[in-house]
């Protein structure tokens, strides 16, 4: 475990930190940069993950050789744009693998929070909930994550018809589908009472803190699981 980033729980979460260190520094921007040492480290004690190591993480041992490394391969006009994608491009043997060993071997948590597109004929839908599987990767984005997450779950009490109250009704039905229809009634209105309660969506004064990131992670799984539900019910019902 590194210090500093004690969050960071599987080899896939530090691939992509890694990746967000070295894509800031190509492009002029401050992130996370003196874990760049430990993290490399990481991946070059492991005899399996640091053959897909990109070469040049293997041959720069500290940010600042990552640099001069490619500020002099990567200049000129759209330098920044052409540094993402020589970085994004030669991490994908490492991310790809941990993924998919992560994804076959995980829990399914960690499946539920995988980033891919949403598919229904909600277009602010689907962006509002992969917008937040997005964040919530990030540990200094975890609240908006579940801003987002609990505005989606508003917008999907709509997706039947404006009237979110019919809408709902019919929502709550079609989840029901050879379930118990008075549990998820229940969950609705629970963390629609948890979305009005705490600091989620609303700000004023008198809503309770979520200062706990265990907490914030234990709510948004608690709403992704009852969204993830809808959307395959949707899909289901609209063939998609």
């Amino acid at each position: 475990m590194i210090r500093g980033l004690e969050h960071l729980i599987s080899d896939f979460e530090h691939a992509e930190e890694l990746e967000k260190i070295v894509v800031a520094r190509a492009t002029g921007n401050i992130y996370n940069h003196v874990f760049y040492e430990p993290l490399r480290m990481y991946f070059l004690e492991n005899e399996e993950l640091k053959l897909l190591l990109p070469d040049y993480i293997r041959k720069n041992r500290d940010i600042e050789h990552f640099w001069i490394f490619i500020k002099n391969n990567i200049s000129g006009e759209g330098c920044y744009n052409n540094r993402r994608k020589y970085i994004y491009d030669s991490f994908q043997p490492l991310i790809n693998y941990l993924e998919e060993k992560e994804f076959s071997n995980g829990s399914s948590l960690i499946k539920l929070a995988k980033v891919e597109k949403v598919l229904t004929i909600d277009q602010e839908l689907n962006i509002l909930i992969e917008e937040a599987k997005e964040r919530f990767k990030n540990q200094n984005d975890k609240k908006i994550a579940l801003e987002k997450l609990w505005d989606a779950f508003e917008r999907i009490k709509t997706y039947f018809d404006e009237d979110k109250k019919l809408s709902s009704e019919q929502l709550v039905i079609l989840v029901s589908t050879n379930f118990d229809k008075d549990f998820i009634n229940n969950e609705f209105k629970e963390l629609t009472t948890i979305g009005n309660t705490y600091n989620i969506r609303h700000h004023e004064k008198g809503k309770i803190i979520i200062s706990e990131n265990k907490h914030s992670e234990y709510l948004f799984f608690s709403m992704l699981a009852l969204l993830n539900l809808c959307v395959e019910n949707i899909h289901e019902k609209e063939g998609i």
